[in-house]
């Protein structure tokens, strides 16, 4: 009988334990999107001149078509959507990434886009594929894919180290009227 209650209590803190981890995991979301504004202020940020939208030129087996407020990416050889895109008037290799919550970016492309950081700002501790880093939070004035594009787009800064490319996730993403997956094309709406 004391087996069944301790296995009772068991599983009673190992629910506990996720509620927890789960409230903390949100907790730290949510500090992260309030202090991302807060902290791009405190940073001088390049303005961005108006540029023309041009035709992103096919890359490889990547395809990329335009037909009113639609961006249509053709997936890889390999199923992945990659683009080139504009991010603070600076062409970006960026891979899409629904299962990112941010556009992660590394140090390196922080700078090229403006946005200066102090070795301070990287106070937020992340888990991403490769393990937990520390990154800081930072704000894109503008993303353009072919004829859709989001403004103030929420980013983590990683270090060099921890990321050699660029994620498009969801802060990205959701600024869309709608993203789906049809025939081989990740369709980006707005």
């Amino acid at each position: 009988m004391w087996q069944y209650a301790v296995s009772i209590v068991g599983v009673g803190l190992s629910i506990a334990f996720m509620a927890n981890t789960y409230i903390l995991r949100q907790e730290q979301e949510n500090q992260f999107q309030q202090n991302a504004y807060q902290e791009q202020a405190q940073h001088q940020v390049n303005p961005v001149k108006k540029q023309r939208v041009e035709k992103t030129q096919a890359r490889d087996t990547v395809k990329v078509t335009y037909a009113g407020r639609k961006t249509k990416i053709k997936s890889d050889s390999r199923g992945h959507y990659t683009v080139t895109a504009r991010m603070n008037g600076r062409k970006v290799d960026v891979l899409v990434d629904t299962g990112a919550t941010t556009v992660a970016i590394n140090r390196s492309t922080a700078r090229r886009l403006g946005i200066n950081l102090n070795a301070s700002d990287f106070k937020y501790q992340v888990n991403t594929a490769n393990g937990s880093v520390r990154a800081a939070s930072a704000i894109i004035n503008r993303i353009q894919i072919g004829r859709v594009s989001a403004n103030n787009v929420r980013a983590a800064v990683l270090p060099d180290k921890s990321l050699d490319g660029t994620l498009l996730g969801m802060s990205f993403l959701n600024q869309m009227r709608s993203f789906e997956i049809r025939n081989g094309e990740l369709v980006l709406t707005q």
